[in-house]
């Protein structure tokens, strides 16, 4: 919650006395911070490729040390969830940030952005806390909004707030508030930081106003959750020479500081404020303004459903605060990324990875709200729960309790991979291996050399120790970093974001599993602008060349790791030093990586699925999976095709349930988008049409069209089921045995 064009009010009047910072406590909001440091760093740090983390970590390690030159002490308190009451608020600024985020993709490199349009890159809250962890600094994350516990703290340790967030200028914040873009860390001399301070006191000096009246000006003048729409009337009453916008604001101070409060106590003289300003302007009271005054007045710290050890790792920055979200709302926002906007949203590649953090956390339905093409929508998002026999040692308040080895199990299954592959890498490497396995799999929409080349990338980058002694390795490595970003290609773009995407969940899913697999260092997991340079062939070509001794055979290694073993292989070491013994022209080769990975992925040639109507279905087909969900529809066949791999051919029998249970344009739209995404997933799509019914002869003509039009194969069961009325049940929907046997037949036609 802010007052909108306060601060330029404030500036103006200079209200704001300047001031050196030094050998003093201060209270810093995180969030604010960590954004601040990104977007205003000179030079400014990447946001088109997916962001610059060792970037980030230079300027934040700057930050902390100009701070320790001066002596200021700091405590930095961050934010975790939202509250309820703000979701509108909040849904609406995903949709801003959306805009904001298509606008820089489309921009070219050396094009203009309009001012603050900023995207913050995914990680970067992760890597700041790891920072904070690694310099010993402080601090301590919220398991809601921040403001309560940063006025207690600064009020309690008597120190100044420093902040970006406009509601500190309505707070009673005793020793003032030090607004960031005035903190002028970098102008620091003989061990003092220029600053503004701003003092409650001293803007109600200027207009004669009552301190306990603050709150009731922020809940009329407009915040997250009130705003008084007065039509222009405070404005009118106004001498300030300022915009209209300073002139209401001028007014409603001038209009509050009339008010008679005599004899009152503080919430009195709030209720009568309040009264009269809504009466002024001809609206009543309700409890909207109420709750936005109470926001201020008694900020209540957030309590939460999470077990105790869940809050606690949460506190202490050790687990995401993400999951007050998940297990107390029921609802998790995808902050809109900087991607390919014709593709699928990037988060998409992580949606396996979502549905067992949020099966872990709560085993029910999740309303995700995301990019859907150029839009914001919700979704229910299904979750995936462990196993009936692990269910109960894997509940949520004794998970940290559970055997490592069965956390590891479910670390594996979500992300689909042998952690057992990964003994002979380092540590901080394990989890990012295991993503990028993951993530190569789920790649869809981009032709294969780009593909390669964004794993190749990705492997060079892993082997990088840029704070290691220097070779031509990393003197090459330095100079593509430097070059910078010419040739922004969308796709490269959006398959590094989709990893993005999956390793910030896979980090997640890793902590809440009490890290069954070891932290990464997650300052050193991305760097945009080198890996989008590094993504080109010849220059991945030249780099192999310059690897040398254990970088060499670690990034020779990361390499075998993505190959699967046939059966029978060995998994010795002396088979090891065979495999890395092979030539380098073997080791370069794209047409053998690719081929080796399109294997991992497709793990059935074929998937039937569908309604009941298959479930006396038999093929002679070798390699498929029939899959029968007894009154499935169309969105129940979609949902459950997202918890798998890719296939080589997908059938889908669905129907006959969407017609009872909907209206017909519903189940068209519902069949074309279980349709298009079975695509995504597959080379070749096909639709088992509907049996003869009275109720399904609208639904088989329309099928017949759209398949034709869409490059879906249909399987015309309609002819053939007609003249034998002895091969559906009665129910005119279910097969006879010699109906499922005609209908098995029909798909082994097709397969073959």
């Amino acid at each position: 919650m802010e007052v909108s064009t306060l601060k330029k009010m404030i500036d103006d009047l200079c209200l704001c006395e300047e001031v050196k910072v030094e050998k003093t406590g201060l209270i810093i909001d995180g969030k604010a911070l960590y954004y601040s440091l990104y977007y205003t760093s000179d030079p400014k740090l990447d946001q088109r490729c997916g962001g610059d983390y060792p970037g980030f970590k230079h300027e934040v390690c700057q930050f902390f040390k100009t701070l320790q030159d001066c002596e200021v002490n700091p405590y930095v308190i961050l934010d975790g969830g939202s509250h309820t009451e703000k979701h509108e608020h909040n849904v609406s600024r995903l949709k801003y940030k959306l805009k904001k985020a298509k606008k820089i993709a489309e921009t070219e490199p050396d094009g203009t952005l309009p001012e603050a349009y900023n995207v913050l890159p995914p990680l970067v809250k992760d890597v700041f806390i790891e920072i904070l962890r690694e310099k010993g600094i402080e601090f301590k994350v919220c398991l809601g909004e921040a403001d309560p516990e940063v006025v207690s703290e600064a009020n309690q340790k008597q120190c100044a707030v420093l902040s970006i967030d406009k509601d500190f200028y309505i707070f009673d914040v005793h020793k003032g508030f030090l607004y960031l873009d005035n903190f002028e860390w970098k102008k620091e001399k003989n061990g003092k930081i220029p600053a503004k301070l701003y003092t409650c006191s001293k803007f109600c000096e200027r207009f004669k106003l009552d301190p306990a009246l603050m709150p009731v000006f922020a809940s009329i003048a407009g915040n997250d959750y009130s705003r008084l729409e007065d039509n222009g009337a405070f404005a009118k009453e106004s001498s300030s020479a300022g915009v209209n916008s300073i002139k209401r604001l001028d007014g409603m101070l001038g209009f509050l500081s009339k008010v008679n409060l005599d004899g009152l106590d503080d919430s009195q003289k709030r209720e009568r404020a309040l009264s009269e300003a809504l009466n002024h302007v001809g609206k009543e009271e309700n409890q909207t303004f109420k709750l936005a005054i109470k926001k201020y007045v008694k900020p209540e710290k957030t309590s939460s459903k999470l077990p105790p050890w869940v809050c606690e790792k949460v506190e202490r920055g050790e687990l995401t605060s993400f999951t007050t979200s998940v297990v107390d709302q029921k609802t998790i926002l995808l902050t809109p990324l900087v991607e390919d906007f014709s593709q699928h949203s990037s988060y998409k590649a992580a949606y396996r990875i979502r549905q067992y953090f949020y099966g872990l956390l709560t085993g029910g339905e999740i309303t995700e709200y995301g990019r859907d093409g150029e839009e914001i929508k919700d979704y229910r998002v299904p979750s995936i729960l462990p196993s009936s026999d692990e269910q109960k040692q894997l509940k949520l308040k004794h998970l940290h309790k559970a055997p490592e080895g069965l956390r590891r199990r479910v670390f594996e299954q979500a992300l689909q991979v042998q952690t057992s592959d990964l003994e002979n890498i380092p540590d901080q490497l394990k989890l990012p291996a295991c993503v990028t396995v993951f993530w190569f799999k789920k790649l869809q929409h981009h032709s294969k050399p780009e593909t390669v080349n964004c794993l190749h990338a990705l492997l060079l980058w892993f082997v990088c120790e840029s704070d290691g002694p220097e070779d031509e390795f990393e003197r090459r490595m330095k100079a593509l970093k430097d070059e910078g970003v010419s040739n922004w290609q969308p796709c490269v773009a959006h398959a590094f974001s989709q990893w993005q995407c999956c390793m910030r969940q896979s980090l997640h899913l890793n902590q809440l599993l009490c890290s069954p697999l070891p932290e990464p260092q997650c300052a050193r997991l991305y760097c945009g602008p080198l890996l989008h340079r590094l993504a080109d062939k010849d220059t991945i070509k030249q780099l192999e060349k310059t690897l040398r001794g254990e970088k060499k055979e670690l990034y020779k290694y990361l390499k075998t790791i993505l190959k699967p073993k046939s059966t029978g292989e060995r998994s010795s070491s002396e088979e090891e030093c065979q495999q890395l013994q092979t030539t380098e022209e073997e080791e370069n080769s794209d047409e053998d990586l690719i081929t080796s990975l399109d294997n991992l992925h497709i793990v059935e040639t074929t998937l039937v699925i569908g309604d009941s109507a298959l479930r006396n279905v038999q093929l002679e087909t070798p390699g498929n999976m029939i899959k029968c969900i007894p009154g499935a529809t169309a969105p129940v066949i979609e949902a459950n095709l997202r918890l798998l791999a890719r296939f080589r051919k997908i059938v889908i029998h669905v129907g006959s349930n969407d017609i009872q249970l909907q209206q017909f344009e519903d189940s068209k739209n519902s069949i074309e988008s279980v349709c298009n995404f079975a695509r995504t997933m597959s080379d070749t799509v096909a639709f088992s049409g509907p049996f003869p019914n009275e109720t399904m002869l609208s639904l088989n003509r329309w099928l017949l069209e759209w398949c034709s039009e869409n490059s879906v194969v249909f399987i015309d069961n309609w002819q053939t089921f007609s003249k034998n009325p002895g091969l559906i049940e009665e129910d005119g929907i279910h097969p006879t045995l010699d109906g499922a046997a005609l209908l098995s037949r029909h798909l082994d036609e097709f397969l073959s």
